[in-house]
């Protein structure tokens, strides 16, 4: 996990315990608390999956933000700051899809678009609604449909008459597209609640979604041309208006269109596609597309200070909509059309002169959908080498990218780029071994650091994680048949491992992929595959922990079946409508009867009017019943959004304690196979023991009958051995003690001389000293006198001092007195002064009177 992903986790786990104390006492300080941690989830990535619905915390997280955004309709801060979140979390399929389906935030949003009144917030809560009604199955009995349907008729009924194509006004129709599509209970509800034909001539002018909202409603006479060649130019209309107006969002409907469009190709409609895709006004539309495209590409480059101050002004304004998904549109648009015209070789040229780096530039924040375009081109024209040498130049860069970030879909687009150059290469070079090698220590180097190091491996890994080291570990092995000398060993290392070999295993085992599960048995069709190894994983993954009230066992990871723990939506309309046809038949049975009984005569007095109050009454009183059984539903309603959100969090946790007890599983399986050799080599060590001990057993014997035969003579030898040791011994002690008393003779003549020596030599040296003592003593006794002396002078020099001091303080004290004097006679004199300056001054003032009185005179 990385730095930034790690981080933003950090802000899940706060969110989740301040939000409790918020429900408790919605103070401003737990409020501000929560608004924080909600803009710092807001400001994250898109491409890095910070909400993964596989970790038990971002389960709690999406349960608590549900409770939030029904509790928290008319805060606007908290409002638009929960609505931030969820546009940063549907940009990621997998989240999107359960929103909707486990967490259920369409019928909260959709309640939501009900509160919201002006444009600019309805556009945002538009489009977060286009998002997760995007592919969403919905039944169309849900209470919230239908009041979701009248308020996107009523915005579309409101703006269609604006000139040009009201953003509002499609963003509503889009969503009514998603909600219908494939749908009969939803397209039910949308007839019931408008005049068709009406509502046909009002969404005349949104060409492809009128065209698509046509086909779902089977009104065949509002569209002009039913052939694919209109169709087609509309979906090129629909390009250049989104780019004109940066409506994003219909690009994702252009897309649907063109991959139904190739999808005709096997069926019995292949030969108008066929035409259609090689007609010349499709040629010239597509000519005029790919310039629109530069032109647009064109203008991004040339302001992208007014880009960068744009996206300020949205970030300080929440009601703006998070992300533009244009270029991932355009690029996915790109794809369908290269895919479309495979032989194309004009076409392939014209996208090529936009140059891969160029391509790469204008992917800016999602290079994984132009990759994917490259390795496309690249697979479609697997002659083209110049084209893949110039995307082998951006290698490096790529991968200095996929370094700085943890993007899954970027990692798996730039290991099926590498695969494809060198296939189309049919060779590796030295630097793509060089960008090969990074990206192999890059993803592979912590594995193999947790195998020699003997830490544990992560195997409670998120599908996205799972999915970029399966396709790199396919990558690699292309790779190992192209160049084997650098990549053979490398290859054959890792599939020893076991995290891989696990990793192997979950991905076989999952089979979502297919594409994915191709590349996979390729890898398995290896001579190196560990194919007893893999199989014991996925034994092992298929019997990990058994599901909850069942004595059966599923694999862990995979999608929960959908009978297991599954609620599905309520579905009272049915008893509702069951009981107003059940009033019909009732009420028209007892008109019925009425008449028959007035037609016999038995009643006659009975008049019509007090038939239609007794029947309204009646109906009255089924209307309050059903009124009743709507609130009731809501309650329902609301209570099994609670026990989804419940059963949702118990699937998490069950999820989690699975891969938990994942890695001890398998170290239990390691510890059995360890045990099972362990016992091999008992056994073959308590055969050898047994070998040993015969030869033993022999060879003790021959020792014995060794020891009876030759046992005298040794006896023999060895006294007549130990008589010569013994007299050898004594001989050498003669000898010893010889030498040592001449030594000592020795040593003893030498040590008498040498003290006569030292006994001469002490002598001198005493007399010398007794004569240096008595000179020494007399120095020190003039020392004393001369001492003495200065000691007289010193005494007197102390007395003169006192005698001077005690002067000089008598002088000290006359001076002071004589100060305080002259600071009396000081202050006199300045009062002096003082008192001359004011005559001084109040003559001035007389001269100045005079002076003024002598003018006035003069005057």
């Amino acid at each position: 996990m990385s730095p930034g992903r790690s981080s933003e986790m950090s802000y899940i786990v706060e969110f989740n315990s301040h939000i409790q104390s918020y429900f408790i006492s919605s103070t401003y300080g737990n409020e501000t608390l929560v608004n924080r941690c909600l803009e710092q989830l807001a400001a994250s990535s898109a491409e890095s999956k910070t909400f993964d619905v596989s970790v038990y915390e971002c389960n709690i997280f999406f349960v608590n933000l549900h409770k939030l955004l029904s509790y928290s309709m008319k805060k606007t801060n908290l409002l638009w700051s929960v609505v931030a979140v969820l546009e940063v979390a549907v940009s990621d399929d997998e989240t999107r899809i359960a929103l909707v389906d486990k967490f259920r935030f369409l019928p909260v949003v959709s309640m939501l678009l009900l509160e919201v009144h002006t444009s600019d917030q309805q556009k945002r809560v538009l489009s977060l609604l286009h998002h997760l009604s995007y592919g969403a199955s919905i039944d169309g009995q849900e209470m919230f449909i239908e009041r979701l349907i009248q308020k996107l008729l009523a915005l579309i009924e409101q703006n269609h008459e604006k000139k040009g194509r009201c953003e509002v006004a499609q963003l509503a129709l889009s969503i009514l597209v998603n909600l219908c599509h494939r749908d009969l209970s939803t397209t039910f509800v949308l007839t019931r609640n408008t005049n068709v034909s009406a509502f046909c001539k009002q969404i005349k002018k949104f060409d492809l979604l009128a065209w698509k909202m046509y086909i779902i409603l089977e009104q065949n006479d509002y569209i002009k041309e039913i052939d694919l060649h209109y169709l087609l130019r509309m979906s090129f209309e629909e390009v250049r208006l989104m780019l004109a107006t940066n409506n994003s969002f219909s690009l994702r409907h252009v897309v649907d269109f063109l991959r139904s469009v190739r999808t005709l190709s096997g069926t019995r409609e292949a030969e108008p596609a066929k035409a259609a895709v090689t007609d010349e006004y499709f040629q010239r539309d597509l000519k005029e597309f790919l310039q629109e495209m530069e032109k647009y590409w064109q203008t991004r480059t040339d302001s992208p200070a007014g880009e960068a101050e744009g996206r300020k002004k949205k970030t300080k304004q929440k009601v703006e909509p998070r992300k533009d998904r244009t270029s991932e549109g355009l690029f996915e648009i790109l794809e369908c059309i290269v895919l479309l015209k495979p032989d194309d070789k004009e076409l392939h040229r014209k996208i090529c002169e936009f140059g891969p780096a160029k391509l790469i530039n204008h992917a800016r924040n999602d290079c994984a959908k132009a990759i994917d375009l490259l390795r496309t081109i690249l697979e479609k024209n697997p002659t083209d080498a110049a084209f893949a040498e110039e995307c082998k130049t951006l290698l490096a860069s790529l991968m200095t990218t996929i370094t700085n970030c943890d993007d899954d879909r970027l990692a798996i687009a730039f290991a099926k780029l590498l695969t494809t150059i060198g296939k189309t290469l049919n060779a590796v070079d030295d630097p793509m071994n060089e960008v090969a090698e990074q990206f192999y220590q890059h993803l592979f180097g912590a594995v193999l650091a947790h195998t020699w190091e003997r830490a544990t491996f992560d195997y409670s890994l998120a599908d996205g994680p799972v999915r970029v080291y399966l396709w790199a570990l396919h990558t690699f092995n292309e790779l190992a048949n192209l160049c084997p000398t650098y990549w053979y060993a490398k290859l054959t290392n890792l599939l020893k491992q076991k995290p891989i070999q696990f990793l192997i295993a979950k991905g076989l085992t999952g089979g979502s992929d297919v594409e994915l599960l191709e590349a996979l048995l390729q890898v398995a069709a290896s001579s190196e595959f560990p194919k007893q190894d893999v199989a014991q994983m996925i034994d092992l993954l298929k019997s990990n922990v058994p599901a909850m009230g069942t004595g059966q066992g599923r694999v862990p990871l995979a999608p929960v079946p959908g009978n297991v723990h599954n609620i599905q939506p309520p579905t009272g309309y049915n008893y509702i409508r069951a009981l107003s046809r059940d009033l019909q038949e009732r009420i028209d049975q007892a008109v019925v009867q009425m008449q028959d009984a007035k037609a016999a005569g038995l009643i006659n007095d009975v008049e019509k009017s007090e038939l239609v109050e007794f029947y309204t009454y009646k109906i009255n009183m089924q209307t309050s019943l059903m009124n009743d059984l709507r609130s009731s539903l809501d309650g329902t309603t609301a209570q099994i959004t609670t026990l989804m959100h419940q059963n949702q969090l118990l699937m998490a946790e069950i999820d989690k304690n699975q891969k938990r007890s994942l890695p001890l599983l398998l170290k239990e399986s390691a510890l059995e196979n360890e045990n099972r050799l362990l016992e091999r080599e008992l056994l073959q060590m308590k055969s050898a023991a047994a070998t040993y001990d015969k030869k033993t057993s022999q060879m003790k014997q021959e020792l014995a009958e060794y020891i009876k035969k030759y046992g005298e003579k040794s006896q023999k030898c060895a006294a007549l051995v130990k008589e010569i040791e013994h007299l050898r011994a004594r001989d050498d002690n003669y000898e010893k003690e010889n030498k040592r008393l001449q030594q000592e003779l020795v040593a003893m003549t030498k040590n008498r001389d040498d003290a006569r020596k030292l006994l001469k030599l002490g002598e001198d040296d005493r007399q010398r000293l007794t004569e240096q003592r008595e000179a020494e003593r007399k120095q020190y006794e003039c020392k004393i006198r001369e001492r003495e002396r200065d000691i007289s002078k010193r005494t007197d020099l102390i007395q003169q001092l006192e005698q001077t001091l005690v002067q000089r303080d008598s002088t000290i004290e006359t001076l002071e007195t004589e100060g305080a004097d002259l600071r009396e006679k000081l202050k006199e004199r300045e009062a002096r002064i003082a008192q001359v300056e004011a005559e001084l001054k109040e003559n001035e003032k007389i001269q100045q009177a005079i002076y003024s009185l002598m003018n006035k005179n003069k005057k």
